[in-house]
C-alpha cells in the first residue's frame, strides 16, 4: 500500500490521504490476537487509527493503561467482553454505525461472532497508543 500523503495548511490543519491499513505497525502499538491495528494520525493529545477483526476471530485479553478508547464501527459487528472492577464482566455487541467507549485501564477482549469482517475507527486520548496484551 502506498505511503500516506499529508497536506498541511498555514492554519495548522492537516489532511491525510491514503496509506491507512491495519498492519500491526509499532505506531499502532501492534495487534492483539486476531485483532489487527493501523495508525493514521496523532495530534494534540489524541490518536486515531483503525482496527480489523475477521469473522470468527477474537483479540487476546488486553488493556490500554489509562487511555480511554472510543470505537466507531464502520462495518460488521463486534462483541466486547469487559472486566469490571467488581469481578463481573460486561458483554455487549456494537454494530455498524454505533460508537462504543471503553474507559482506560479496563481489561477487555473483542470478538467477531458475525459472518463478515469488522472494520472500526479507533480514537484514544493519547499521542501514542498503548496496548498491554495479557495472553
Amino acid at each position: 500500500m502506498p505511503e500516506p500523503v499529508v497536506t498541511e495548511f498555514p492554519s495548522g490543519c492537516r489532511v491525510v490521504s491514503g496509506g491507512l491499513e491495519a498492519d500491526n505497525s509499532a505506531a499502532a502499538a501492534g495487534g492483539s490476537g486476531g485483532l489487527a491495528r493501523g495508525s493514521a494520525l496523532s495530534e494534540g493529545g489524541m490518536w486515531l487509527g483503525i482496527s480489523e477483526l475477521p469473522a470468527g476471530h477474537a483479540s487476546t485479553l488486553h488493556h490500554h493503561d489509562g487511555q480511554t478508547t472510543i470505537v466507531y464501527l464502520v462495518r460488521g459487528e463486534m462483541t466486547f467482553l469487559v472486566e469490571r472492577g467488581d469481578g463481573g464482566t460486561d458483554e455487549f455487541t456494537a454494530r455498524a454505525g454505533e460508537i462504543t467507549a471503553i474507559p482506560g485501564g479496563l481489561r477487555h477482549r473483542e470478538e467477531n461472532r458475525g459472518t463478515g469482517p469488522c472494520l472500526c475507527v479507533v480514537v484514544r486520548n493519547a499521542d501514542q497508543p498503548r496496548v498491554v496484551n495479557l495472553e
